[in-house]
């Protein structure tokens, strides 16, 4: 990918009006375009929101162990995304196992939750002024001050190769 192209750092397929004549040309042209296309539609983020470790669609600048294996610079690394499901939140301090390796690679990305009530029909996000949510090398932590039916929380992080 052509480093001073304005599609570098958008989010919409590339739209291109001028096609060379001759196939001998245009064969070339047209594979650098599907790759293009194919990069802008790859790089978007996916909506899987499940309990296990999975890309999350997203890519963080190059780390301090990324080697320059692309044509044109490091190699960026891919987000992974993994949902901790509470049951229960009862007022105080939640833990939940998130079964995350969480070493010197780890670099955490967002960490956010939400919580429910279903018997209110109530919500609210976590972090918020009451509410907290934070992680350890073992267990994600949500502490409250009211009790909850149920709890999500969504973390995204890299693992550094």
């Amino acid at each position: 990918m052509n480093p001073n192209s304005s599609q570098t750092y958008e989010t919409y397929l590339p739209v291109y009006d001028a096609v060379p004549e001759k196939w001998e040309d245009a064969r070339p042209f047209f594979v650098e375009q599907l790759k293009r296309i194919a990069n802008e539609f790859n790089i978007r983020e996916i909506g899987w929101f499940l309990d296990q470790e999975l890309l999350a669609g997203k890519y963080l600048f190059p780390g301090t162990n990324s080697a320059p294996e692309e044509e044109n610079g490091d190699l960026y690394r891919s987000v992974f995304r993994k949902v901790i499901n509470f049951p229960s939140i009862a007022a105080g301090i939640n833990t939940q196992l998130h079964e995350i390796l969480v070493d010197g690679n780890f670099t955490l990305v967002s960490l956010a939750g939400a919580l429910t009530n279903a018997t209110t029909m109530t919500g609210e996000p976590v972090p918020n002024g009451n509410d907290t949510i934070s992680y350890n090398a073992t267990q994600i932590i949500i502490t409250t001050t009211s009790a909850w039916t149920r709890g999500l929380a969504i973390i995204e992080y890299v693992q550094e190769l």
